[in-house]
């Protein structure tokens, strides 16, 4: 194994655990608001660990009454966002202290600790592209190709992501998650919905400065022994013995009067990956960057407008292995403008926001490839095969109106009702026609052309919830219908959604909570935009008619109708005031009709076309438990979650076709068809999650994250068949095994007051703090691999 020098003794876990339970056994018990919640609407608390000296503040309303038991989503709080570790700083990495959540196996891959993008996640068993993120309320779904993991040295196609912009999770003053028992007014989704509420400005002058850091010699890696060696001599982005990762900005709060205020911020997370390269070495780069600029109006006691700019683009450096001047950019990221007005009005509260993005999945590259052949086995390569641009524009209206309470006798109504329209234009391009030319010793020079092309897509969505939450004595229903219709499928969905929830004893202390809920997915704009990727085409040379065409290629991509994926929702649970904090028991089942997959079939021009259909189906089922609890300066949460998975096909770039529909394997000593086979990713079937905070005196602050994961399931054919009585014979499919495993991360802080409100901050996070060996499926090879070991991140921090 390669590991760097870290030094750890037997016991080490055994004291760490010691000295953890000291200090919960010592703590008092007064209870205070929690870092992750899942009562009220689902907005961020304000509660803080930290005891501040009064300020003033602008005048709030204060809305009385008893809270909502449905439709709420669990709050991540700015102070547990703050406090935890995380490698990246990303939305998603945030999540993993939530049941219910699962992140890919790929996430904290040994070889690739440079990489800085966000984790891929399953909400709920749903798909990595079936989640819906937004910002603030506004969409931030990429519809070019939101699953398009391919690698990034590939020849026709760049990678995509499920999300438009990569928010730093630093600027977010709350997470709301919605991963089941979903309100009417969130749509396109079949996963859980992620919105992340920006930081708003303070109403008084202050900010901050930081820098965090690791590398290589920084972090354990756990690589097999016979792979050490062209682990260190790498030249593929996909090993990285050596990287540095910096992380750094700054907050800046400038008051312009008590009703104006404004909020401009800068991240960047950046990191350095030397590689070898023609014998020498070279450098790749990665680079994410949010600029934000965010202002808040409070017009009157009643109206108010916020206005929002956001710039977070990103920026990945490669270059083709074995070949001298093939460096290319791939550009991610964009920008979002968004201005939202709220306002109280006679008949109720009307909040609306008008809404502009942008983004882009491109690649900047040399225009053409050649390989020339020295001698045999010999080649000399140079260069890459062009530029090609995706991009996303779009536009968002949104108004919601929440009508006054009112009352039927003994029944209470609390209506809201809103629309959401999108106008969403994808478009792909290969800018100009490429070539990978070859040269021979013994025969004609021969090239392959990438023909430029391009392709438009306009869709234009339209959405209508209306909800009522019912009050009698005890019990509350909560009622609501949404509809969908688009421009682009034609499809009207029409979602019906019935939540209850039952005051056991009428104390606000035990609630029973139930749901009966359908879900309509997102579109995938992919296939319509790969028509743009013209089919390849060979020529040879000829000293008398240059170059002319020597064959053609028989695959493409087109578009077909499809139906909107979509699924069922059952929900069963159980809430209990206990030990001073919140317990919750939740049983969440899922049934997922329609969900796309494809087609590969010649037709009459004789080309084999991909194209996508609505084969798929899948199964989910889950349970759960938490509990969480926050008293004087500390905070504490554990839960637990088991979940079974099943899918036909994980991407909606996997061949189902008809027959392979009703396809029968021998599994775990049963038939099965293709819909009942586990997962192949995100299907752990036990996670346990245990986060800590505290502030201690002298300025100390230690966090820790402990993270237990059942073990790995990986299906592998055994190449022997099953003979059925009735004489049919199906292949055998068995379970390779990898032990679970616990990995604990913690943070430790320590603040020192400079003078007048000034402080400067010092921070040290420790990743798999125990150095455990954590068995994985890699994702680029399907082989077991290793998760990364140890890792260390120092940070400076000044606030003001």
């Amino acid at each position: 194994m390669l590991s760097t020098p870290f030094h750890q003794k037997k016991n080490v876990r055994f004291v760490c655990l010691a000295v953890l339970f000291a200090l919960l056994c010592s703590l008092p018990t007064s209870l205070h608001a929690s870092g992750l919640s899942s009562g009220g609407s689902g907005e961020a608390n304000s509660s803080s660990f930290v005891e501040e000296e009064p300020r003033i503040l602008p005048p709030v309303v204060v809305k009385a009454g008893k809270p909502e038991i449905t439709g709420n989503g669990t709050v991540i709080k700015r102070e547990t966002i703050e406090n935890l570790p995380f490698r990246n700083d990303s939305i998603n990495e945030a999540l993993t202290v939530l049941p219910g959540v699962q992140f890919s196996e790929g996430a904290d891959i040994s070889t690739r600790g440079g990489d800085i993008l966000p984790p891929a996640v399953s909400i709920s068993g749903g798909k990595t592209f079936e989640n819906n993120f937004t910002i603030d309320g506004i969409s931030n779904n990429s519809l070019i190709d939101p699953e398009g993991d391919t690698d990034p040295v590939t020849n026709n196609d760049v990678p995509g992501h499920a999300q438009d912009l990569f928010l730093d999770n630093s600027l977010v003053g709350a997470i709301t998650v919605y991963d089941s028992n979903v309100p009417a007014r969130f749509g396109n989704f079949k996963g859980g919905v992620v919105d992340a509420e920006i930081i708003s400005p303070d109403p008084w002058f202050g900010g901050k400065l930081f820098y965090r850091t690791t590398r290589d010699e920084w972090t354990s890696f756990h690589i097999d022994q016979e792979d050490e060696q062209d682990f260190l001599n790498s030249t593929d982005h996909r090993q990285q013995p050596k990287f540095r990762k910096h992380h750094f900005g700054f907050d800046l709060h400038l008051p312009v009067s008590s009703r104006l205020m404004t909020l401009a911020a800068y991240r960047q997370m950046y990191s350095r990956i030397p590689l070898k390269q023609d014998e020498e070495t070279e450098t790749q780069e990665r680079r994410g960057e949010n600029y934000l600029l965010k202002t808040v109006f409070l017009a009157t006691e009643d109206t108010s407008f916020s206005f929002l700019w956001t710039y977070a683009p990103y920026r990945g450096v490669y270059f083709k292995d074995g070949f001298r001047d093939s460096e290319f950019t791939l550009r991610g990221g964009g920008h979002l403008f968004s201005v939202t007005g709220h306002t109280r009005l006679p008949l109720g509260d009307l909040d609306v926001q008008v809404a502009y993005r942008t983004s882009e999945n491109s690649r900047k590259a040399p225009t053409d490839m050649i390989q020339t052949e020295i001698s045999d086995n010999v080649w000399d390569k140079e260069g890459f095969l062009g530029d090609i641009e995706k991009t996303q524009e779009s536009y968002q209206i949104k108004t919601d109106f929440a009508f006054r309470p009112f009352s039927t006798g003994p029944i209470h109504h609390g209506v809201n009702t809103g629309l959401d329209i999108q106008r969403i234009e994808a478009k792909t391009e290969r800018v100009d026609t490429s070539y990978l030319y070859t040269y021979l010793i013994d025969a004609p020079p021969r090239r392959t052309a990438y023909e430029k092309g391009e392709t438009e897509v306009l869709q234009r969505m339209y959405s209508f919830h209306l909800e009522d939450i019912v009050r009698w004595a005890r019990l509350e229903v909560r009622p609501g219908v949404r509809l969908d219709y688009d421009d682009f499928t034609h499809n009207l969905n029409l979602a019906p959604r019935l939540m209850a929830g039952l005051d056991l004893f009428g104390d606000q202390q035990t609630f029973l909570i139930a749901g009966f809920n359908r879900y309509y997915a997102n579109n995938i704009l992919a296939y319509k935009l790969r028509e743009a990727l013209n089919p390849t085409y060979q020529e040879r040379w000829s000293e008398t008619d240059g170059w002319t065409l020597y064959s053609r290629s028989v695959t493409d991509s087109k578009y077909s109708e499809l139906e909107t994926p979509f699924t069922d929702e059952q929900v069963l649970g159980l809430e209990h005031q206990l030990f001073g904090g919140k317990a919750a028991l939740r049983y969440v089942h899922r049934k997922g009709r329609d969900e796309l997959a494809k087609t590969f079939e010649q037709e009459e021009d004789g080309i084999y076309y991909n194209t996508p259909n609505n084969n798929g189906s899948s199964r989910h089922e889950s349970y759960r438990i938490s509990w969480e609890r926050q008293w004087a300066k500390h905070y504490l949460t554990i839960n637990a979650a088991y979940q079974k998975t099943e899918t036909s096909n994980e991407s909606y770039d996997e061949l189902l076709e008809e027959e392979d529909l009703h396809e029968r394997v021998w599994y775990d000593g049963r038939l099965l068809e293709a819909s009942e086979m586990p997962r192949k990713d995100f299907n752990r079937n036990w996670i346990v999650n245990l986060a800590y905070v505290g502030k201690f005196p002298y300025g100390f602050t230690f966090s820790g994250l402990a993270k237990y994961r059942s073990g790995y399931e990986k299906l592998k054919t055994t190449g022997e068949d099953m003979i059925l009585p009735n004489g049919d014979s199906v292949p055998i499919f068995d379970k390779v095994k990898k032990g679970g495993s616990v990995v604990v991360s913690c943070r430790l802080e320590w603040e020192k007051d400079l003078w007048s409100d000034q402080s400067m901050i010092l921070s040290l996070d420790a990743f798999n703090l125990l150095n455990k060996k954590v068995t994985i499926s890699d994702p680029d090879s399907n082989e077991f691999a290793d998760e990364i070991g140890r890792q260390i991140w120092a940070g400076l921090e000044y606030r003001f």
